[in-house]
């Protein structure tokens, strides 16, 4: 991982001075997360029977500002990765945060393929299975987001 961290967008955002270094970065990551982890709890709510005179077909127009969201994620966590790629990539609970950002967008993903699509939206019972899934999806979410702050209580400790 050492090679990450020479690249040019690594050393930018560890060393600039800039305000589009760090800063920038670590604030388009929060706002990413905000959006992202704010519509899918939304989702995850109302398939779960929270507001049920809610509609469920206008929900997945949220989808499009959701992958935007992790997009916006994915680049700006990638410019924090590379800034200390050596400690984080190692790190368990990096480890653990990825695997539950990367499963709550994979399950996002089956929810849209499963729930949203098909001409009787809304129309018919959800099944136990997407419930599940949307339970999974909280979980998931809230695990990430504790892992990712106690990254920054620990990152600093040495092995």
């Amino acid at each position: 991982m050492l090679w990450l961290e020479k690249t040019a967008i690594a050393t930018f955002v560890r060393e600039s001075l800039s305000l589009f270094a760090y800063p920038t970065f670590s604030t388009v990551h929060t706002i990413g997360l905000g959006i992202i982890v704010g519509l899918s709890t939304v989702l995850a709510l109302r398939l779960l029977g929270f507001a049920p005179t809610l509609p469920l077909a206008p929900l997945d127009k949220l989808f499009p500002t959701m992958w935007f969201a992790f997009a916006l994620n994915l680049l700006s966590g990638s410019g924090l990765l590379a800034a200390a790629a050596t400690k984080l990539a190692p790190h368990p609970l990096f480890i653990v945060k990825i695997i539950c950002v990367f499963s709550a967008v994979a399950i996002l993903r089956v929810l849209q393929v499963k729930v949203f699509r098909g001409p009787e939206l809304g129309n018919k019972p959800l099944d136990t299975g997407s419930k599940v899934l949307a339970g999974s999806l909280l979980g998931l979410w809230l695990l990430a987001m504790i892992c990712g702050r106690l990254i920054a209580y620990t990152y600093y400790r040495s092995p």
